[in-house]
């Protein structure tokens, strides 16, 4: 190798080249890596505004049942119950729902004894949770 590198011009040149070259590729990658990760905390900080949450629910439905849900903004949701195979039965809130706790309440008896679905959407997230209706 020292041969080649002190008897040939074009070597030292491909060589070095070859060095500044993986020196720059991996400048811009640690570039990339920095800018992804402070987008990803940003939009973080940005999104956790938009997302609800769904306060614990039981287990079995018998009769009428409550779920709650918090809201840290105004937001739009659709609050469906869904069949086994995801299918839409019953549609028991659509539209804006104010900042704060939200209470729905599910009078259960209207279905068949079984495993259901709750679905909420929103703009930025989707719910979906198992229930068993035991009347």
């Amino acid at each position: 190798m020292k041969e080649l590198w002190s008897s040939s011009v074009f070597w030292r040149v491909l060589i070095n080249s070859i060095g500044v070259v993986s020196v720059i590729l991996g400048v811009w990658l640690l570039y990339k890596l920095v800018k992804f990760i402070y987008s990803l905390r940003k939009n973080k900080n940005l999104n956790a505004e938009n997302y609800i949450d769904l306060l614990p629910i039981p287990i079995e439905f018998k009769g009428f049942v409550q779920i709650g849900i918090t809201l840290n903004n105004m937001q739009n949701i659709d609050f469906n119950i869904l069949d086994s195979k995801e299918k839409n039965l019953e549609n028991i809130y659509k539209g804006n729902v104010e900042k704060g706790d939200k209470i729905f309440k599910i009078d259960s008896s209207n279905f068949k004894n079984g495993e259901y679905f709750i679905s909420i959407k929103t703009a930025h997230q989707t719910i979906l949770r198992k229930i068993l209706v035991v009347n």
